[in-house]
């Protein structure tokens, strides 16, 4: 049945249609859809449905929500070309405990960025001179921290936003994150330490200098360019555009990202995931630089299948997609057959990883080795920093780095006929056991254009890829900001396994256009496959120093058949 949203517009609280969208979604039985007419719409935080998410690679908390579709069956919401606006804290669409679920035709953007965008005026070796555009004010906050304002009346007071350099292509107009600039945290706070990110760290001190404009004083390691565009995400990860959980066969058509308050698009927990004609990219005319905060897409222990086909992302914080597991970690044997898990990662509390019947493998990480594996019983959170698992049979003790993988949340995974880039910093990351495969795709992003990981530290992230086809994409500029368009190197807690820790993995028939030949690094993959490959040079690019002679460094792999590129210059 249909079910036109217009008829709940009486609801609307003034411009806000929060509680009109809250109660045409409760509306919805199985099998109706929710037809919007074309046009602009308002959603606003104070009236919206409340409900309480941790959120895997973000933040959790109460989350506002417009669209909340729990526990439904066979739903439908076709905007029809409506453009949604949503101000301040609150989280567009929720797909919960749903199956059989499509969100198609629309556009969900904010009327205020939760990112600041400033124009640098001058800059030195210990000074930066920034003056913030009107659309994403920020002042000095008494006690010297950075203070973001909005036009929705929220503020944001933080001491570290994360910080990039932005420039605009002189032909083109398209702005992308400077080459030769890297990304950094303006640390406004007492010295501590960062942990693993501490690199990043700047100390500097804000002085307002003028109208809209703040001096940064102290030295980042290299000087801004007068001219270009700073951009600092400021916001916490609470709010991405579409979070689907615990949910199955979930379908996402012909939807535009203009602006998310984190990431665009996050899956965990799920099965069967469909992107068709998704695109995250600034609104022309907006004068907006960034789209989503963070990652276009982010996939976490899903399972079955993800499909991504014909999809753009531009113009983001972070990567254009993100597929992967995550490794628990061994606390202690409450029962021999009993074992208390704790998570690496804040970003990963409460997130309860595995279901009955699940398979899962126990890692000593300190040999990269799996010792044991079992069936859950049961899978049960105590609390978010503690995942009881019941086991089909008692496990031995285990030593210090002891990690849990869920070998059931492994999707396969097929990327076409996409592209991602003027992105910070890389395009797809694939660390899905399921058979994985990428075709037909275009990447121009900062950093690598792909990348095969899995991590056993600070993010722990899992896991090792078994069977990876990389075919006819062109890497055109790919990591203009240094290192391979192509990277294959788990960060593992042993640095030289005896084992292999990724599968196969087969590139063939990619194009590969650069300033010098960068265009594949790879170790720990038991068979590695590149074969009829092209190389085209072209001198304009920002140059980087060659990856070697070939363009391709192999270590610590197994069978190995590796073909020269084929060679050509670009002409002018």
């Amino acid at each position: 049945m249909d079910v036109k949203f217009s008829d709940f517009l009486h609801l609307a609280d003034g411009q806000d249609l929060s509680p009109a969208a809250n109660a045409a979604v409760r509306a919805l039985g199985d099998g109706d859809t929710l037809l919007l007419d074309p046009g602009v719409y308002h959603f606003y935080p104070d009236k919206a449905e409340i409900l309480n998410y941790y959120i895997s690679n973000n933040d959790p908390g109460d989350k506002p929500t417009a669209f909340p579709l729990v526990g439904k069956k066979r739903v439908t919401i076709d905007g029809q070309g409506a453009e949604l606006i949503f101000h301040g804290r609150i989280l567009p669409f929720v797909a919960d405990r749903s199956s059989d679920i499509t969100i198609k035709n629309l556009s969900i953007d904010y009327s205020s960025t939760f990112y600041a965008q400033a124009e640098i005026l001058e800059a030195d070796r210990y000074k930066t001179v920034l003056r913030f555009s009107e659309d994403s004010p920020c002042e000095v906050a008494p006690d010297g921290r950075f203070a973001f304002g909005s036009n929705d009346g929220w503020e944001d007071i933080v001491e570290s936003p994360l910080a990039l350099e932005f420039e605009r292509n002189a032909v083109s107009g398209v702005v992308y994150p400077s080459p030769c600039k890297p990304p950094y945290f303006p640390y406004t706070g007492e010295k501590k330490d960062h942990g693993f990110l501490g690199g990043m760290f700047k100390d500097v001190m804000l002085e307002k200098t003028g109208e809209r404009i703040i001096t940064m004083h102290g030295s980042l390691g290299f000087v801004h360019t007068p001219g270009n565009f700073v951009v600092m995400t400021h916001s916490s990860r609470e709010f991405p555009g579409i979070f689907i959980t615990d949910s199955k066969n979930v379908r996402l058509e012909a939807i535009r990202l203009y602006h998310t308050a984190s990431m665009g698009i996050i899956a965990q927990l799920s099965e069967n995931l469909t992107l068709e004609r998704v695109v995250a990219e600034p609104r022309r005319g907006s004068g907006r630089v960034l789209s989503v905060n963070a990652d276009a897409t982010h996939f976490v222990n899903c399972r079955g299948k993800i499909e991504m086909t014909g999809c753009k992302f531009v113009s983001m914080m972070d990567d254009a997609a993100n597929i992967h597991g995550i490794y628990a970690i061994c606390r202690r044997l409450e029962a021999p057959d009993t074992l208390i898990c704790g998570f690496g990662h804040a970003q990963q509390r409460g997130i309860n990883l595995c279901r009955p019947g699940d398979r899962i493998a126990i890692i000593d990480s300190d040999v990269t080795e799996t010792v044991e594996t079992r069936t859950v019983v049961s899978s049960e959170l105590l609390n978010p920093d503690e995942l009881c698992l019941k086991l089909d049979s008692p496990i031995p003790p285990l030593g210090k780095h002891f990690l849990v993988e869920n070998l059931s949340t492994a999707p396969e995974v097929h990327i076409a006929d996409c592209e991602s880039g003027n992105n910070r910093p890389r395009g797809f990351l694939l660390s899905s056991a399921g058979k994985t495969v990428v075709e037909r795709c275009k990447f121009y992003n900062m950093n690598c254009g792909i990348q095969i990981g899995g991590e056993m530290k600070d993010w722990y992230e899992s896991g090792a890829v078994s069977d990876v086809l990389i075919r006819d994409c062109d890497f055109d500029n790919s990591a203009y900001a240094g290192g391979t368009a192509i990277t294959i190197c788990p960060q593992l807690r042993e640095q030289n396994p005896r084992d292999f820790f990724h599968g196969r993995i087969v590139i063939e028939n990619n194009r590969f256009v650069q300033s010098s030949k960068r265009v594949l690094t790879a170790k720990l993959a038991r068979e590695l496959v590149f074969r009829n490959n092209s190389f085209v040079l072209n001198r304009s690019l920002p140059y980087h120093p060659a990856n070697g002679e070939t363009g391709v460094s192999v270590t610590n792999c197994g069978r190995i058949d590796i073909e020269e590129l084929k060679e050509s210059e670009l002409k002018k």
